[in-house]
């Protein structure tokens, strides 16, 4: 049987990124939308009404010189141009199965795999109380693990509790937030552990943030610094050791639909020698180059991807190609 861990290697090409929220300075997930499936793919309309479609991909193995066809096929069903349930399968046996409400929310998700410790999770939504909570179940219909968040008026989260089971509560964090909607504090409670992060801003005279320090338990853990321009917006993110040097650092240009990932790290002996790790250029869901910086030079693939549309518009055939080698081929097949 094929397990998950090769269920998500598969799906895509690169798993959705998240939109890079500017006015939001929350760091903890909001929503249960699972990563191995595409955000993009669920959440755009289609157009023509379709009933559903089918994605088959063929990819370019390690050390193969033509690409193959993957064994796992998607299956997309759909109404109103929406997708409400997603399956993945093979010749033999189904794999999963993800199911979604009218407003593109999670249900339920189904693992068909002999391995999942917890084959089945559920997805509840509590809009006169704010609330979702996931549940976990093991093969035997018990609950394994139990999630609730809890949202202000301002749909912000305002708290996270985990549970063993039903009711054995294991952690809890909250969160508060300052008169421009920004988070201020997180306390995190459990696991023996207690631990308070304080965030402190800076704006300008139109409130928009120029900088953000994050303090964990009084110590300066991350820096970002807010810069924009006319086209674009840039974001820098430094990331602070115990010893108050910075140990890595993260920019981020957005211009549109492009979005420019450049990751370094700071050298361990001189905090002055910053050494880029990797850059990574997309867009939306299409990485168009990547570059790896070593000790021994630079090394730079470079993507490109190409589309195929029917005639309502929709994509039937993605080809991404690297260094001019087509290392993968996506086929969407609509049935209306």
């Amino acid at each position: 049987m094929v397990s998950l861990s090769r269920i998500r290697f598969c799906i895509a090409l690169l798993l959705f990124l998240c939109s890079f929220g500017l006015l939001n300075a929350q760091e903890q997930t909001t929503d249960f939308f699972p990563k191995e499936l595409s955000k993009e793919l669920i959440t755009l309309p289609t157009e023509g009404n379709p009933r559903s479609y089918t994605i088959r991909t063929q990819e370019l193995k390690d050390k193969a010189s033509t690409i193959t066809m993957s064994e796992i096929t998607q299956e997309y069903l759909l109404t109103n141009n929406r997708v409400y349930q997603v399956s993945l399968k093979t010749r033999k046996a189904p794999l999963a199965t993800y199911t979604f409400d009218s407003l593109l929310r999670i249900k339920t998700i189904e693992d068909y795999t002999d391995s999942a410790p917890t084959p089945w999770a559920f997805y509840q939504y509590n809009d006169i109380d704010r609330t979702i909570t996931e549940l976990k179940l093991r093969s035997d219909s018990t609950v394994y693990t139990k999630t609730v968040l809890t949202f202000n008026k301002n749909n912000s989260l305002v708290s996270r509790k985990e549970y063993f089971g039903e009711s054995d509560l294991k952690s809890e964090k909250h969160f508060t937030y300052n008169e421009h909607g920004d988070l201020q504090t997180e306390s995190t409670l459990g696991n023996q552990e207690e631990s308070t992060s304080i965030y402190q801003y800076q704006y300008d005279s139109n409130g928009a943030k120029l900088m953000r320090k994050k303090f964990n338990n009084e110590k300066l853990e991350n820096r970002i610094e807010y810069q924009y321009f006319p086209d674009s917006t840039v974001q820098i993110s430094t990331d602070y050791g115990f010893n108050k040097r910075p140990k890595s650092q993260n920019l981020t240009v957005l211009q549109d639909s492009l979005r420019v990932e450049i990751v370094g790290y700071f050298s361990s002996i001189d905090t002055t020698q910053y050494r880029s790790s990797f850059k990574e250029l997309y867009v939306g869901e299409d990485l168009l180059e990547y570059e790896s910086r070593t000790i021994n030079g630079v090394f730079v693939n470079r993507f490109k991807t190409f589309y195929e549309y029917d005639s309502h518009g929709n994509w039937i055939k993605r080809m991404t190609y690297e260094n001019n080698k087509l290392i993968k081929v996506e086929n969407r097949l609509f049935r209306y």
